[in-house]
Order: C-alpha cells, then structure tokens, then sequence
C-alpha cells in the first residue's frame, strides 16, 4: 500500500508540473494571437498529446484561465469574434532587459515608428511583443530613454503589403510579369522580369531583377531597380516555370574618382562601394578605386561631392556626368 501511495504522489507530482507547463504554454500560445476554446485546446494536444486536457477540457481551460488570471494577474479578454487575447502579463513580464539593450530597442523603436520601410507592420508588432514582456518600470524607462535619432529620406507614397509579401515568395524562384510606372512613359509598361532581391534605398523599397523584356532596350538583358511603390498590383503574374539556378552575370564597371582636400584631408572618407580602396595623396586630396555595377546609382552617389568630386573613369559614367552638367547648366542659365 505504501508502495501504491507513492507512485500515486509521483503521478499527482507531475499532473500538477503539467498543469504549469500547460498554463504556461497558453500565454506563449495567446503570444502568438488570439484563438478560440476550441483552438487552444486543439492546438495544446498537438504539443503535449491527447491526453494534456481532460475529456471536460472547456471546463479545464476555464480554470487555466482564472489561474492565470488570479496568480500571475494576466488579462484575457474575450473578443466580439468569440476568441480570447492576452491584453496583459501581469506578473509574468520577465524580459528585464539592461539599459544598453532598452536603448537599443528605442533605436529600433524610433526607426521603425514611422515611415514607409518594409515589413513595418511586422516589425512594430514584434517590438510591442517585446515591450508588453517588461516590467512596468522598465517600460517607463523605456519611455524616457534619449535614443539616436534617424534622419532618413521617407518615400510618399504607401507599400502594397501584399504586393511586396508575393515578390519575396518568389525572388529567384519564379519569372514574373508585371505593368510599372516609369518616369519615361505616361502610361504603365509590361516588363517580363527574373526577380533577384529586394532591398531599401534612399527611402524607396527596389525589386532588383534581371530584364527579360520591356519597351526600353536600353534595359533588356540588365538587372534593373525597380521601384516597388510603382508596380501595379493587379497587373502581377507569377509564371509557373522555375528560374534557372544562375542568372546571366551582372557588368561590371572599374570605378575611379578624385576627391578634393576639402572632404578628404581627415582621412576618413565614405565608402559606397564594393571592392573599395582608398589612395590619400600629400594635398590632402584622395583618388577611390572601386566597382559598381549601377552606373545610375554611381551617379546619384558622386554628384553629392558637387564640385569636389571628380570622376576619372569608366568613360561611360564621364559622360553621364557631363551631360547632366550641361543640363544643370541649362536649367539655371535662365536665372
């Protein structure tokens, strides 16, 4: 018999531990978002197995409910939907995070608290998650933290979610097609494209692809920039065909440009791009060696120098250069 009791108390020992883990696991689960009765308990069985919650389990949800509710003060509410959220931790905020990393999470904060950027929605629910795990006090001093601020360039116009979640799902895995917005047309034109990445630059989000097809020739067979916010979402089609594993190599140009001594005698010149190396000269004036395989965006980045910079080669982006200087030229003669 007192074998029998023991093994009973052993087994009520790690009912009872199940019962926290499970307890536990639903605020994780309520993390994850609402769900209904039926989904909790659903989807506690996948985890645990059949067997974590009795045959009466709605009745055994609604005591891990005031469980939750009465030893750790957790707020659940029900929605009009008939699903239940976590609105609250109560006692189970246990992200205490130091100082530097409440100031680094300010910083992402602050980045992400506005502007147009990818996956903004995403990431500013992420940082909320996080912020509701701390204490009251360390939100409170979250709150007050003098983060760094971020002066970026933000684009006017909104990302279609949808749009930039269908080009991520198929970058370098599906060929697409699709009508834009160019600056050279008044009216949209079709592009067939093999999409490779999307990155953020100067405040717009870009589908770098390579060309199949599009009214210009200039860009059949390039890897062009597109700009996301002019791609017209309905107009996107995904083709069936899988992309080969390696695209056409990109050109490539050798990059070298002058810097005057007014930007360069403290040394500390500003790299943007790939294979960069920096040569300083006694007056003070430094010559950059690099590559590039945007000639447009090279442009865009030297022209900052104004008339401290001085581009030596490739002849292609000399000429460039020159053109928009006589059109600057132009443009101000009038006045």
């Amino acid at each position: 018999m007192a074998n029998l009791r023991s093994r009973r108390g052993r087994g009520q020992k790690r009912s009872s531990a199940l019962t926290v883990q499970r307890r536990l696991w639903l605020v994780s689960r309520f993390v994850y978002g609402p769900a209904t009765p039926a989904e909790l308990i659903a989807d506690a069985r996948r985890v645990f197995g059949e067997s974590i919650y009795p045959p009466n389990a709605l009745v055994a949800l609604r005591h891990d409910f005031n469980a939750l509710r009465n030893e750790f003060r957790c707020t659940i509410e029900r929605q009009p939907n008939g699903s239940y959220m976590l609105t609250g931790f109560g006692r189970l905020t246990l992200l205490n995070l130091p100082d530097d990393e409440l100031e680094a999470l300010m910083f992402l904060v602050e980045l992400f608290g506005s502007g147009n950027w990818p996956n903004s929605p995403q990431v500013r629910a992420l940082l909320n998650h996080v912020i509701a795990l701390l204490p009251p006090e360390r939100q409170s001093n979250l709150r007050q933290q003098l983060g760094v601020e971020v002066e970026l360039p933000q684009s006017s116009t909104v990302i279609d979610q949808q749009l930039l979640a269908r080009l991520r799902r198929n970058v370098r895995r599906h060929a697409l097609r699709f009508h834009y917005r160019s600056n050279f047309s008044n009216e949209p034109e079709a592009h067939r494209v093999a999409p490779v990445r999307l990155f953020v630059r100067d405040g717009h989000t870009y589908l770098e692809a390579y060309c199949y097809s599009s009214p210009h020739e200039a860009t059949v067979g390039r890897y062009i920039p597109y700009r996301v916010d002019r791609i017209i979402p309905e107009t996107l089609h995904v083709e069936r065909r899988v992309l080969p594993p390696d695209l056409p190599p990109r050109q490539m140009w050798s990059l070298r440009y002058w810097l005057s001594p007014q930007v360069a005698r403290n040394r500390d010149v500003a790299i943007w791009f790939p294979h960069s190396s920096v040569a300083y000269n006694a007056d003070g004036s430094a010559e950059v060696t690099a590559q590039t395989s945007d000639l447009w965006q090279a442009e865009q980045i030297l022209l900052r120098y104004r008339e401290h910079c001085r581009v030596l080669e490739p002849a292609e982006l000399v000429a460039m250069i020159r053109k928009t200087a006589e059109r600057l030229c132009d443009l101000y003669q009038g006045e």
